[in-house]
């Protein structure tokens, strides 16, 4: 959402600092995490034989853009790579007053860490509702979007993104399904969006697993 996703190493400012700008009386508790985009996933698809180290490298450098932007208007947001990740750390950055901002990573084996799976597990331990801001309205059937989801048959197949690595709005609705959290998916570049879903409107696709 925050990048340009077709442009390496690009990011899209005027939509991050609408978004940071949004979360601003929201920070209390916030947990935020940020995939990839044209960053880690440029690098990722590389068949480079510095792909791990670049991989990391253009992670930290997203992650740092972030932070700065957050600082720019007084948040203060700690990095938590995706690869030294866990709740303990989490919980660490928070009683400090800080908001910790994970990101999808690589390890030094080449193995990818996705930001929707450390989002899931987030939201999976401490029962929370997942808000997955995207670049599209929500889950999408036949160019419309489904309010709300209970289960998979609802769906006819997502087609996946060739760069996103992660295996796009299909595996990442299949992986909320999987591991029982209820999530929302919206488009996060609109305005007023993230707002909105952080205040609890429902917008975009509900996804409603448990009561």
């Amino acid at each position: 959402m925050i990048t340009c996703k077709s442009v390496p190493y690009c990011v899209d400012f005027p939509v991050l600092r609408q978004a940071v700008g949004e979360i601003r009386d929201f920070t209390e508790g916030l947990v935020l995490v940020h995939g990839g985009g044209s960053f880690g996933h440029f690098e990722a698809g590389r068949r480079s034989p510095l792909r791990v180290s670049l991989t990391s490298a253009s992670m930290e450098e997203l992650n740092a853009l972030v932070i700065r932007e957050m600082a720019m208007i007084g948040i203060g947001g700690f990095p938590l790579p995706g690869r030294v990740f866990d709740l303990e750390k989490v919980e660490r950055i928070l009683d400090q007053g800080l908001v910790p901002v994970l990101f999808g990573d690589i390890r030094e084996n080449g193995e990818i860490i996705s930001g929707d799976d450390i989002t899931i597990s987030i939201a999976r331990e401490y029962s929370l509702t997942a808000l997955f801001a995207t670049d599209v309205d929500g889950v999408l059937v036949n160019g419309n979007v489904i309010p709300e989801l209970h289960d998979l048959n609802t769906l006819v197949a997502l087609p996946s993104v060739s760069y996103d690595l992660t295996g796009g709005m299909k595996e990442k609705v299949r992986k909320i399904f999987q591991n029982k959290i209820n999530a929302m998916i919206f488009n996060g570049k609109k305005r007023g969006n993230v707002f909105n879903a952080l205040k609890g409107e429902r917008i975009g696709t509900f996804i409603k697993v448990r009561e």
